[in-house]
């Protein structure tokens, strides 16, 4: 079959795509704005990606048409391919349907940690022996790509919360089958599509609802809004998670090691390579999905020990002279504190320079304002860069903030670093598209004038 994917340079879209490859079929797609990792994946693959959505590109014949949720009505191609009749599907029912329907999925849901959540038991389960399927929101260092069918019975999914596609308004993971679902946390997010965190409980809900009742879940422990959502309806095996409380499975933290404890009994030698309050939470709720499924908890514990980290999430890149730099794809204020925080607490006695770029739907909206001006009160430099269309005004919000500077292009960043003293800085590249040419301005200003 011929499978032609518009919205293929999104991350769950291209993710879909090595998916759809791997599985025999044919693979085309189209996309503005391709950049890595994805870009480099789909180059390996094989598949062609047409740049631009002209309608000339369904010339190709394509057996069905994937539409992703970039795409809205009244574009020329949707139009033309709803007036023909074409065959189309969106991306995530197909996945439910093709690839999941027949496997024991672990769906991993939640504002935060979502990618590295699913990307801890997604590792740990092959360090266990395990050739799961996955398919992630980013790429896990020690894999080669976002996705993979796999050979066990085991899919591990990133279950975003986001719209399927303009013709089915419900949230992605409706169409996932979990066997067990982890709810990381909830918060609000996603200001385009929905109109407050009331709304997001609701999708959620519809969510908890559809499950078997022999579906295990996993919530944080004692999690106001979380308890808010399972207070609506739960008919499904729950149990909790946290760091240093009274979880079912709660991560203990001593003298820079960690044991977990379930129950009543302790487990012990966990020494992870992550670091941050935000990853030992990821941590006991990756724990807790892949007991769940029944394998030995020291198991679990020595194939955690294994686990490298995530591309882009507080992705250790370079160290020029004295400086080290981080990559992160936080795009939401409560991810970048919990970024800035952990930074902080690695290397206390160096100061940190976070170069944010504010582009997401939320963040530009200015729905979460405040909360976006307190997460980098922290950072003792912060160079925010902005996307064309703000609905706020950022400059008057950071006015107080002597240590924050609005940057309007790519010659203000560059001045602007060699304007501060950096000397003993680290910096933390902070965006949901590109790092490249904030990596390559650190580069030029930076590296090459100390």
């Amino acid at each position: 079959m011929h499978i032609h994917i518009l919205g293929i340079c999104g991350t769950f879209m291209g993710s879909l795509a090595v998916l759809a490859k791997e599985s025999g079929h044919r693979v085309t797609g189209s996309d503005f704005n391709c950049y890595p990792p994805i870009s480099d994946q789909l180059d390996e693959m094989g598949i062609d990606v047409i740049p631009n959505y002209d309608v000339d590109q369904l010339s190709l014949s394509p057996d069905l048409i994937v539409i992703g949720n970039v795409m809205t009505r009244g574009t020329e191609i949707i139009e033309y391919i709803l007036n023909n009749g074409l065959t189309y599907t969106s991306g995530p029912e197909w996945l439910g349907k093709n690839i999941l329907s027949d496997r024991k999925v672990i769906s991993v849901a939640g504002t935060h940690g979502k990618t590295t959540t699913s990307s801890i038991i997604a590792s740990a389960l092959k360090e266990m022996g395990e050739d799961a399927g996955y398919l992630i929101g980013g790429v896990p260092i020690n894999f080669e790509a976002s996705a993979s069918l796999g050979t066990s019975p085991y899919f591990v999914i990133e279950a975003d919360e986001y719209d399927t596609a303009f013709f089915d308004k419900r949230s992605k993971f409706i169409h996932y089958p979990a066997q067990t679902l982890v709810i990381n946390n909830l918060e609000f997010d996603h200001a385009d599509i929905f109109q407050d965190l009331d709304q997001i409980k609701w999708h959620f809900h519809q969510l908890i609802r559809s499950l078997p009742s022999k579906t295990k879940v996993r919530v944080p422990f004692h999690d106001e809004n979380v308890s808010d959502l399972l207070s609506m309806g739960n008919w499904s095996s729950t149990k909790s998670f946290g760091v240093n409380n009274d979880a079912d499975y709660s991560l203990i933290s001593g003298d820079n090691k960690f044991q977990i404890k379930e129950g009543d009994i302790l487990h012990g030698d966990l020494s992870p390579k992550l670091f941050g309050k935000h990853n030992l939470m990821n941590i006991i709720s990756a724990f807790s999905a892949i007991r769940s499924l029944g394998f030995e908890s020291q198991k679990i514990i020595e194939a955690i020990n294994q686990f490298n980290g995530v591309k882009r999430r507080l992705q250790r890149l370079h160290q020029f002279k004295n400086h080290k730099v981080f990559d992160d794809f936080a795009h939401h204020p409560t991810a970048i504190k919990f970024g800035i925080n952990a930074l902080k607490e690695m290397f206390p006695n160096e100061k940190l320079c976070v170069i944010a770029e504010l582009a997401s739907n939320t963040m530009r909206k200015g729905t979460l304002k405040n909360e976006v001006v307190n997460s980098f009160s922290d950072a003792d430099y912060a160079l925010i860069t902005l996307s064309e269309d703000f609905e706020w005004d950022v400059e008057d919000a950071f006015r107080s903030n002597d240590g924050v500077h609005i940057i309007k292009s790519s010659q203000d960043l560059e001045s602007t670093l060699g304007s501060i003293d950096t000397e003993d800085v680290n910096f933390l590249i902070m965006t949901n598209k590109s790092s490249l040419p904030f990596i390559n301005a650190l580069e030029r200003r930076i590296i090459h004038h100390d």
